[in-house]
C-alpha cells in the first residue's frame, strides 16, 4: 500500500507600499526563489497593498525581512 504525503500550505498575508508593477518585478526573482514559499501575490488595488503569500510554513519572519532588505515596508496582517 502507497503511502500519500500531503503538505500543508499557511497562508501569510501582508501590508505594504508595494504600489506599482515595478515594484513587484523587482520582488519576482527574491520571492520565488524563497524556500518554502509556494505561491504568491501583491493585490495593487488594495489599500493596504497586500502581498498574500503560500508557503510550506507559518513564518512570517522570513519573508517580511526579505521583502525589507529589498526596500519595501512588510508588516503582518492578523484576522
Amino acid at each position: 500500500m502507497k503511502d500519500n504525503y500531503t503538505t500543508e500550505d499557511f497562508v501569510l498575508v501582508f501590508r505594504t507600499n508595494i504600489n506599482r508593477k515595478k515594484d513587484v518585478r523587482s520582488l519576482t526573482p527574491l520571492l520565488n526563489a524563497c524556500v518554502g514559499i509556494t505561491r504568491w501575490n501583491v493585490d495593487l488595488s488594495d489599500i493596504d497593498n497586500v502581498l498574500r503569500i503560500e508557503a510550506t510554513h507559518s513564518d512570517c519572519g522570513p519573508v517580511i525581512e526579505l521583502v525589507q532588505k529589498a526596500g519595501y515596508a512588510c508588516e503582518e496582517l492578523t484576522d
